[in-house]
């Protein structure tokens, strides 16, 4: 584990619970502190109230979908700034355009080491 995601905080926004729990307990294993929601109302209110460092966000939610959640985060003064990595099965171009603003944008099946490296790449130096 290396000293960049010392104490940070990953909220995992994903509807599909076995993929929840995979990236939960991978990113865990890495040493960083993991919330979970499982609709994107949960999320948003999950990062109003705990200000993760990284939002890992699943596009295909049923209700709020990962466009709206992000629309929303980014559109809050308190929640604008955290970096959202964009998870999907979707791979067309045309989505990953609309990802502008977005950290990073992964397509599933996503290796647990690719997920850190993606994570570890949005985080602020440590100081």
């Amino acid at each position: 584990m290396g000293t960049a995601v010392a104490g940070a905080t990953v909220l995992v926004v994903e509807d599909d619970e076995d993929a929840c729990m995979v990236y939960s307990a991978g990113l865990g294993r890495f040493g960083y502190r993991v919330l979970t929601a499982m609709t994107g109302m949960d999320g948003l209110r999950v990062a109003r109230d705990a200000h993760p460092d990284v939002i890992l966000l699943d596009l295909s939610l049923a209700g709020a979908d990962g466009w709206e959640v992000v629309r929303c985060l980014k559109a809050s003064n308190s929640t604008g700034d955290i970096p959202v990595l964009l998870v999907t099965g979707y791979t067309d171009v045309e989505r990953r355009a609309r990802a502008e603003g977005c950290a990073g944008y992964l397509t599933k099946p996503i290796r647990l080491e690719a997920l850190r490296k993606a994570v570890e790449s949005v985080l602020p130096p440590p100081s």
